[in-house]
């Protein structure tokens, strides 16, 4: 019977390769390998000093020699029609910059408007009881029941947030 085991990446459950002595933990499809590979990398660049430095030394020097400013400029030189549309999709974003547009405001969506405010007076805070159900599902959530005390007698307002 062929031994089995979980893919540490995908969860699937996949055959030994028989070739490999050690314990496999890893399948053989390219994605999960690509895993495989940055967990020896990210476990090396923790635990091992003069791989570190070497690493830290390579990427230096391939940035020193493929500088970001030289290589954006040679790809706009030798995709032109990028670099157009991309001046156009610019100019349009610097457009709705600095016009603000007075019909659209950010607002919060749950903000009261002044129509919606309770009149100023004395209140009573209670808490809210839902008939239907005890839970208040959102937890965050405030909820309330105001009572209006007018004259000894109180006029009941439920609201919820």
């Amino acid at each position: 019977m062929a031994r089995m085991f979980r893919c540490k990446h995908c969860g699937r459950l996949v055959k030994r390769n028989p070739r490999i002595k050690s314990f496999q933990q890893y399948c053989g499809q390219a994605e999960c390998q690509g895993a495989r590979k940055n967990a020896w990398r990210r476990e090396k660049n923790e635990n091992d000093e003069g791989y570190r430095t070497k690493r830290r030394v390579s990427n230096k020097r391939w940035r020193d020699q493929h500088q970001a400013h030289s290589y954006h400029k040679r790809y706009r030189e030798t995709h032109p029609e990028y670099a157009a549309q991309n001046r156009q999709m610019q100019q349009k974003r610097n457009e709705k910059r600095k016009v603000p547009d007075p019909g659209t405001k950010i607002v919060k969506s749950d903000a009261l408007s002044p129509e919606k405010l309770i009149k100023a007076g004395l209140y009573e805070l209670l808490p809210y009881k839902n008939h239907e159900s005890e839970k208040i599902v959102k937890s965050d959530a405030l909820m309330v029941q105001l009572s209006i005390l007018q004259s000894g007698t109180a006029v009941s307002l439920q609201q919820s947030r």
